[in-house]
């Protein structure tokens, strides 16, 4: 799961054209801690994936949706779809 959780996080940044840099500071941890989550040697806690889903704009939990979806069935092949579609909805419009 850690790794589904990693790519999630990952592509969400790339998404936003966000470097890990940015990112890690903005949740304050350091860019290595970033990069093993990133690369599923590390896991996010709870509190470090809500300061991510506040940074991204998306609701809680969405995170974690996406990488259960990719941790049940294998495949990533349209996280990036999933993505813009989340990211495209009208601000008014519930994620």
């Amino acid at each position: 799961m850690k790794t589904a959780t990693g790519k999630v996080i990952k592509a969400f940044r790339k998404h936003l054209n966000y470097t890990q840099e940015f990112v890690a500071n903005e949740i304050n941890i350091t860019t290595q801690a970033l990069a093993r989550i990133e690369n599923g040697i590390a896991g996010a806690d709870m509190d470090k994936l809500h300061q991510l889903a506040k940074l991204f704009r998306i609701r809680n939990g969405q995170i974690l949706d996406l990488a259960t979806e990719i941790f049940e069935t294998k495949d990533d092949s349209w996280l990036e779809k999933a993505i813009q579609h989340i990211r495209n909805k009208p601000d008014d419009e519930p994620i």
